[in-house]
């Protein structure tokens, strides 16, 4: 089983912090840690995000990887496609 390595008290206010104020997806993201840092499983942990084992194994290492700045969105280059930009 895969669970998050202990938090230092620093990452566990950030990743709180995240899940009240961070946009969407990051705030999504925070909490899969913070129950992984519960010991909640990965498996347990998709199924409440209705989502797959592999996006949560993802998080996590990433997490493990970077830190909480890991959960945030990477650039990405290019401009929008013009169908989303007017909400179509």
């Amino acid at each position: 089983m895969i669970f998050v390595r202990k938090l230092a008290d620093v990452e566990s206010r950030e990743l709180r912090r995240m899940t009240r104020q961070a946009v969407g997806r990051v705030s999504l993201r925070a909490h899969m840690v913070l129950l992984s840092a519960q010991r909640r499983s990965v498996p347990e942990i998709a199924t409440l995000f209705d989502t797959s084992h592999a996006t949560v194994r993802f998080w996590i290492e990433r997490f493990q990887e970077r830190g909480c700045a890991g959960l945030l969105d990477d650039p990405r280059s290019g401009r929008p496609r013009k169908d989303h930009m007017l909400g179509l």
